[in-house]
């Protein structure tokens, strides 16, 4: 049976890849858009905004399924706006329209965790300004939940990756271990919390169409130690691994020396977040939901390598 979908932020990297999971499917599709036109084929769009709540009436119109992908990452100046009144807006349209609501969240809701296992049940403690955002949007949906507004369902993944995303960090890294300057911070054994596009996706479909997802909150991830990350990296590339460590207090003190520069990438957070021993565990979705893994780290890198070499020759 065919079912009716909304998505917000399909324009995007996971919205795109969404869309397209439930028009294989022969799933008709509706998209919320501030343009006129969209490179998705075979879905309705609804011209609309986050922030105008009169503009998304007949977005919500006749669907059972609304997946909230959209959000601000990277203007911190729109965040509240988009993240949160948007949400709030969002809600309002959607109450008594739509059965069940899908909503992508971020495991920055957390907050920075040295090291253990983060599970579900973490208390939040969010730290910038858009885990803020996103941590106040889940509480919206939680809270619309609880009022049996709508049923929802909260997918929160760590770093997702894929090889048509448009967030350049992972191709900087491949590009240093390319041209042979990368090195290894700290001891042996720090935490790559990655997962893959096509996983995320996976779990966003399994929460919008098993019964046990009804009013819960899953993590979704894929660890292996940095060690094991670069390595992949290095193979694909056909390249040494990189072999030499720095530790970190030496670096730590040169980036605390170094802070007032603008824009200084060497900042403390960013290196105890490379350093950091945290393992987000996935044993809740796979044991209520029957998720399985769609790939592996090592087959998303291998696609992000393969890109990244075709950027390369261009």
């Amino acid at each position: 049976m065919n079912i009716k979908i909304g998505i917000t932020g399909a324009n995007g990297f996971i919205g795109t890849l969404l869309a397209n999971k439930h028009i294989a499917l022969g799933d008709k599709v509706k998209i919320l858009s501030r343009k006129d036109t969209t490179k998705l084929k075979d879905v309705q769009l609804c011209k609309g905004d986050l922030s105008n709540i009169n503009s998304l009436h007949a977005f919500v119109k006749d669907i059972d399924i609304l997946y909230h992908c959209a959000a601000e990452i990277i203007d911190e100046s729109k965040m509240e706006v988009t993240n949160i009144f948007g949400t709030e807006n969002l809600i309002k349209a959607a109450s008594g329209k739509i059965k069940h609501w899908v909503q992508l969240s971020s495991v920055g809701v957390y907050g920075p965790i040295g090291k253990g296992l983060i599970r579900e049940n973490q208390p939040y403690n969010p730290i910038n300004a858009y885990e803020k955002s996103k941590l106040k949007s889940d509480l919206l949906v939680l809270e619309a939940s609880k009022k049996q507004i709508f049923t929802i369902t909260i997918i929160r993944p760590s770093n997702v990756f894929g090889a048509s995303m448009r967030n350049n960090s992972l191709f900087a890294l491949i590009k240093t271990i390319d041209k042979g300057l990368y090195f290894f911070i700290g001891q042996k054994g720090a935490s790559a919390n990655y997962v893959t596009a096509e996983n995320v996706i996976e779990a966003l479909y399994l929460a919008a169409t098993n019964s046990n997802a009804v009013n819960k909150i899953y993590n979704i991830s894929d660890w292996s130690s940095i060690e094991d990350f670069i390595g992949i990296i290095s193979k694909y590339l056909k390249k040494p691994v990189p072999k030499y460590r720095i530790p970190l207090k030496p670096i730590v003190l040169l980036a605390k020396v170094t802070s007032f520069i603008p824009k200084n990438p060497l900042t403390v957070s960013r290196l105890l977040a490379v350093c950091n021993r945290s393992k987000y565990v996935v044993t809740k979705i796979e044991n209520e939901l029957n998720y399985l893994q769609k790939n592996t780290n090592d087959d998303g890198l291998r696609a992000l390598v393969q890109e990244y070499k075709l950027i390369k020759l261009i």
